[in-house]
């Protein structure tokens, strides 16, 4: 399952990141790691973006970027 799968409101664990670049480590930064628990707060029309909550901060990810983040509920 992806970040951008999740339904509102429902949590889960990063389990990989598809992402090779500079962003990966922006993402890093932010507290997208493997392990990390994470909470889809809000998906905006047409699910993109989508507002994420990760070690206590709110994030908004583009579905493109969301669809390459694997997580486990």
């Amino acid at each position: 399952m992806f970040l951008s799968d999740m339904n509102e409101k429902q949590s889960a664990v990063i389990s990989k990141i598809n992402i090779s670049d500079d962003f990966s480590r922006r993402l890093c930064d932010m507290g997208f790691i493997k392990g990390e628990k994470v909470i889809c707060i809000r998906k905006a029309l047409f699910s993109s973006p989508i507002l994420f909550s990760v070690k206590g901060s709110e994030v908004a990810l583009r579905k493109k970027d969301a669809d390459k983040i694997e997580v486990v509920l």
